[in-house]
């Protein structure tokens, strides 16, 4: 997924669902995921390594494992930390459905406050 694909996609995301920002903050999320898993990105096996894992032995992680919101949300985070074409989209759609800006210092504290939540791969 080219970066140019990735904001087409973002902007129509926040074009369609203008009147509900958690709805483009979670669809951007997932895209941002695809678009991070398209770019091999992985952290501790998650997601590509994992879900390889399961599609060879099925019930090993499970589908709760992989749409766990909030160890979706670590990896785009951390993804966005490691490569700055998902922090661009990460940026454009938190500044867009949040009132603080996105900023490495916030997008570190984010990632704090998940891991202190107990959040892993």
């Amino acid at each position: 997924m080219t970066r140019e694909t990735t904001f087409t996609l973002l902007h129509e995301i926040a074009e369609q669902h203008k009147s509900n920002s958690e709805h483009i903050y979670d669809e951007a999320n997932a895209l941002l995921q695809y678009a991070a898993v398209q770019k091999n990105i992985e952290f501790d096996g998650y997601f590509r390594t994992k879900w390889e894992i399961e599609e060879d032995h099925p019930m090993t992680f499970g589908d709760e494992y992989f749409e766990n919101e909030n160890r979706s949300e670590l990896y785009v985070y951390l993804a966005a930390d490691a490569n700055n074409e998902i922090y661009d989209g990460l940026e454009f759609i938190y500044n867009l459905t949040h009132s603080q800006k996105l900023s490495k210092e916030l997008l570190h504290q984010e990632i704090c406050l998940l891991k202190e939540k107990g959040i892993t791969f």
